[in-house]
């Protein structure tokens, strides 16, 4: 029906129904405001305090294969500097901005994910190849995909072309995680294939899938990444199911993880003091890695071990609360991914320390060594800061 307006200087005239459809809808844009600063503390506290028992748990292999106790605290401190650059930058780029370029980051992921498993390109290093090697640093192609699975189905789901209820409607979402997931167990990359999957279902179900099919899909995953890996990796195998029994085979299956458990054990309540880890001198694999977790244990002991893990608790639970306010079903469910692989990972991570699952070579997140994997990190916490400026907190009803 035409509607009476008013036009500056002409009184009170009325607009046609073809006045009307000419017009532009309004734009609604949420006011950017200031980052979570609480969440930023959080982020710099877990990233201090990852460094400083980095540099406790690598000293010794450090000094002994480079001879230089700081080389791998150096690296991962350079990391940690090109990370927090990439953060600031992220935090400060609108994150709806770069929703076009999600598809063609996510081939060119895939493409690097193939280039890993061709000799010259790849790297194999203990059984897996995971590693691309480029002109100037090795690069893990595979932390890249983590947030990337986060915003491609976050993209699509946001379109709603696709009805997530029906068969049809998942199989885009499928495709994309068979390919991905088929890649990485290639690779002989379990940990990482979990992580994924666990990071493309928490999205999935945010944006509206029933949980018994993500389940079901879950399941399969799983039992074929089990049959995969009993395929193509005997030694691997058997690292794997050594979990069940870690003491009975000391010296080969059982001996990273039963190290493992010394080191925890010999902690006791509050430690034997950082940078005195007895573990790390050779016995323990790996402690600047896979192991730094069983370090922060003997070191700090019970007690530390708890303060670190409320630390990751409290990160995540603020993670929660950026998504929980984030303005739009896109930036949610963006928010919700990065969160789901912090705290997938985080547990996972855990969880094999304590040989509460098996062994797969998962790494701590802001801990374990790796510059591919730092840097991912921080990009990804920048995202959240980003998705903080445009928080849409709910009015408190009055009573």
């Amino acid at each position: 029906m035409p509607a009476n307006v008013n036009v500056k200087g002409r009184g009170r005239r009325k607009i046609s129904a073809e006045d009307v459809k000419k017009m532009k809808p309004p734009i609604i844009k949420v006011r950017r405001g200031d980052i979570d600063y609480t969440f930023l503390f959080m982020v710099v506290l877990v990233l201090s305090v990852g460094l400083v028992m980095l540099l406790s748990a690598s000293a010794p292999e450090a000094k002994r294969l480079y001879n230089n106790s700081y080389y791998f605290f150096f690296k991962q401190c350079v990391c940690a500097a090109i990370g927090l650059a990439g953060m600031y930058v992220m935090s400060k780029w609108d994150y709806s901005a770069y929703k076009k370029y999600v598809p063609t980051a996510l081939v060119i992921c895939v493409i690097a994910l193939v280039l890993v498993l061709l000799p010259g390109t790849g790297v194999s290093l203990n059984g897996s190849r995971r590693w691309l090697n480029t002109p100037l640093v090795q690069l893990q192609p595979s932390e890249f995909m983590k947030p990337i699975i986060a915003m491609y189905f976050a993209m699509l789901i946001e379109k709603g072309k696709y009805d997530l209820k029906t068969l049809k409607g998942l199989l885009p979402f499928a495709g994309v995680m068979i390919i991905v997931l088929g890649l990485m167990l290639m690779e002989t990359h379990l940990s990482g294939a979990i992580v994924i999957a666990g990071i493309g279902m928490v999205v999935l179900i945010a944006g509206g899938v029933p949980v018994k099919p993500i389940i079901a899909g879950g399941l399969i995953i799983g039992v074929v990444g089990i049959f995969a890996v009993r395929q193509l990796s005997e030694v691997r195998w058997n690292r794997i199911v050594s979990f069940m029994d870690p003491f009975s085979d000391l010296q080969n299956t059982g001996y990273q993880i039963s190290q493992g458990l010394y080191a925890i054990g010999s902690g006791k309540l509050f430690g034997l003091g950082l940078g005195q880890s007895v573990q790390k001198y050779t016995y323990l694999p790996e402690p600047y890695n896979d192991f730094i977790f069983a370090v922060v244990c003997e070191e700090l002991g019970l007690f530390g071990a708890t303060c670190v893990i409320i630390l990751f608790a409290a990160l995540i639970l603020r993670a929660v609360r950026i998504a929980s306010y984030a303005p739009d079903l896109y930036s949610t469910l963006v928010a919700t991914g990065i969160t789901a692989h912090l705290a997938i990972q985080t547990i996972f991570y855990i969880a094999v320390a304590t040989s509460s699952v098996p062994n797969t070579g998962v790494s701590l997140p802001f801990f374990s060594y790796g510059g591919t994997s730092i840097i991912t990190l921080l990009l990804e916490m920048g995202i959240l800061l980003n998705i903080s400026r445009y928080a849409v907190k709910p009015k408190k009803e009055k009573l």
